[in-house]
């Protein structure tokens, strides 16, 4: 009998040991997620508010709001071409973010989305690498009829981007509005650039961010 009693004893240590090594482990693991990135997802256990910026151009007249992870670039080294008016870069990768700027087609909004994807897609798809076209729809932008196109591409390095391009129009301004990231963090930074985009107008009033849901002003983690 105290043979019997001294094995259960011996494989109940044992178990507690398992438990033990294993939750240690898991500790670790989550630890290492908490200080770093993960596959472009940042995790921070603790609610974060959103903080804003604005930006407003004179000429020609629009403004937005965007998160205050970003920051504006207005290209001051004349980078991005003569229709380039302003952007926002994250502050830690200028890869990703918005620009706006003029000079895109003057498209007839009435056509069929089809019709305005093959307008905008056909050129950019011929000089890019497995082209992918993700959505094409009509929209409203600043109260202006627009129309909206992602899609994804492969960079000179193989990694995948996506991009939105909203094109829209105001007074005697063609206007086409990027926002773009590596494919595998889009999500992460999709509610960033909803903020962007439905908070711009082509006025001198800044519109807050468009909904108004209070979920849109929190997120569980910080950037």
């Amino acid at each position: 009998m105290p043979k019997i009693i001294r094995r259960f004893r011996f494989f109940r240590i044992i178990k507690y040991l398992i438990i033990i090594v294993f939750l240690g482990i898991l500790i670790g693991g989550l630890y290492r997620i908490y200080q770093q990135d993960l596959f472009g997802w940042r995790f921070n256990f603790n609610f974060s508010k959103v903080e804003m910026s604005d930006f407003k151009s004179l000429a020609p007249k629009f403004s937005f709001q965007y998160p205050s992870i970003f920051q504006i670039d207005t290209d001051e080294e004349k980078r991005y071409g003569k229709g380039y008016l302003t952007g926002i870069k994250l502050k830690t990768d200028n890869r990703t973010g918005c620009d706006v700027r003029t000079g895109g087609p003057a498209l007839d909004y009435s056509r069929l989305e089809s019709e305005l994807a093959g307008i905008v897609a056909d050129p950019i798809k011929d000089k890019s690498k497995d082209f992918k076209l993700i959505e094409n729809k009509k929209e409203k932008l600043g109260g202006e009829d627009a129309f909206k196109i992602s899609f994804s591409f492969l960079d000179p390095i193989g990694a995948r981007v996506r991009l939105d391009q909203v094109f829209v129009s105001h007074d005697s301004d063609n206007f086409f509005i990027i926002c773009g990231t590596g494919e595998y963090q889009y999500e992460f930074f999709k509610k960033d650039f909803d903020i962007f985009y439905n908070s711009i107008n082509f006025g001198e009033t800044i519109v807050p961010e468009a909904g108004g849901q209070w979920w849109n002003k929190l997120k569980f983690w910080k950037k």
